[in-house]
């Protein structure tokens, strides 16, 4: 049986292997590697099976197309060929963007979305004791195998905490302590350690469900968390399905620059997104601007109210009602602070905006941009990050006179739980 090798959007890692390890190959009797250019084998010619690494571009496609009509078997050599995975990166994270373009490379996908594949080799990079398994069964004439190998073990599950708003799975923590210094630094302590050695984890004390272990639901260590072991709750589907129906709309002005700001664009051009995406309407609003005026504490969301009832229980009587949007029925609301998800249903954060207009495939630069109407100015006071929203309960407690807005989050709600990652991890 003579096998091809191909390589296309992927670093040939899956390929190096199969050259590093060519002697278990090179001993299968009735296996011939007639093309791989890793070891010279580079001219055309006839092969009864193709194993292709790397995602496809459009640049590729008919090149994958007649490599197809040739072969009798097409087999996906690794994790770009099977899922896209990191070669397609760039494009779902804009980088290095019109260099791509420019060299004629768009929209990488896997190679059974371009033709069809009778066979997997999956990893990152490939088992090369799996590729010969598949060779050697198609050499034998046993029909291909499509199916993923299950494990020889299972894993006990590891502590998994779950309330509907906030989930934490220990399972997938690298315990770098990042959310529980962000706790720490807002005097909150609702994420600790347990446990020793190789063994220790991230979770809440006495493994309390959260607000028990009491957490605010700020979403900072969620936003923090580089390996999603933290994640808030997701509306995304709820939202899509209300754009469906014609809903509309109310956007934080602050979410719609956050996620403009990722994403390359103008703010505008988003409210334009969602329109293209089915909603009737946007309405984009100041939270500030609805703040009240009158005397009093004012929580910018009720992460806050929680914060000072935990913090600074002497001062709650000064509390006002947390800032809230009007937001009916048939409303998704895009904000910039994960703790208005508490507010209303659907409710998506600018992170997800980002993500939902990556994965639109709308090409933003050729959408309008929409005017959006002068920020209102706002008078009150308001404290930014924990420090100076400390100071500010103290002192008005003190002297209760005015109005202070606090916004708890470190940096403030430009820093907020809900703005997109790749922003909070470059300010």
């Amino acid at each position: 049986m003579k096998v091809a090798f191909f390589g296309f959007g992927s670093c040939e890692g899956c390929r190096y292997r199969v050259v590093n390890e060519l002697h278990k190959l090179a001993g299968e009797s009735g296996i011939e590697i007639v093309r791989e250019p890793l070891l010279g084998l580079s001219a055309d010619t006839e092969y009864d099976v193709a194993v292709v690494e790397g995602a496809i571009t459009t640049r590729d496609v008919e090149e994958v197309k007649k490599i197809r009509e040739k072969a009798k078997f097409v087999v996906a050599l690794g994790s770009c060929a099977l899922l896209g995975e990191t070669s397609t990166l760039g494009y779902k994270l804009g980088l290095r963007i019109e260099e791509y373009v420019k060299d004629g490379y768009m929209d990488a996908v896997p190679v059974h979305q371009v033709i069809k594949v009778d066979s997997y080799v999956r990893g990152c990079p490939a088992s090369v004791d799996e590729l010969v398994r598949v060779l050697k069964a198609l050499a034998a004439g046993f029909p291909p195998l499509r199916y993923e190998r299950r494990f020889e073990y299972e894993k006990v599950a590891d502590l998994v905490l779950d309330d509907g708003f906030l989930k934490l799975d220990t399972g997938k923590c690298i315990v770098c302590g990042r959310c529980v210094d962000l706790c720490a630094l807002l005097g909150v302590h609702a994420l600790t350690q347990a446990y020793r050695g190789y063994r220790v984890i991230v979770t809440t004390p006495a493994q309390l469900p959260f607000l028990e272990a009491g957490c605010i639901r700020c979403g900072l260590c969620a936003a923090y968390c580089p390996v999603s072991a933290l994640k808030y709750r997701s509306d995304v589907e709820g939202a899509l399905e209300l754009a469906k129906r014609g809903g509309r709309v109310v956007a934080e002005r602050l979410a719609l620059e956050a996620a403009a700001e990722a994403l390359g664009v103008r703010p505008g051009q988003l409210v334009s997104l969602l329109k293209e995406l089915g909603f009737r309407e946007v309405e984009v609003v100041d939270p500030l601007a609805l703040a009240p005026s009158e005397e009093g504490l004012i929580p910018f969301s009720s992460a806050e109210e929680r914060w000072v009832k935990l913090r600074f229980p002497e001062a709650a009587r000064f509390l006002k009602p947390h800032v809230k949007l009007a937001a009916g029925k048939e409303t998704v609301v895009v904000t910039a602070c994960v703790a208005r998800k508490e507010d209303h249903a659907p409710t998506i954060t600018a992170h997800e905006l980002v993500e939902l207009a990556k994965w639109s495939r709308v090409v933003l630069e050729d959408l309008p941009d929409e005017p959006l109407r002068a920020a209102p100015e706002s008078k009150v006071k308001v404290a930014v990050g924990p420090e100076e929203c400390s100071a500010a309960v103290e002192s008005y407690a003190k002297n209760p006179s005015g109005a202070v807005v606090l916004q708890v989050c470190p940096g403030g709600c430009s820093r907020g739980s809900g703005a997109p990652y790749r922003l909070l991890t470059q300010r």
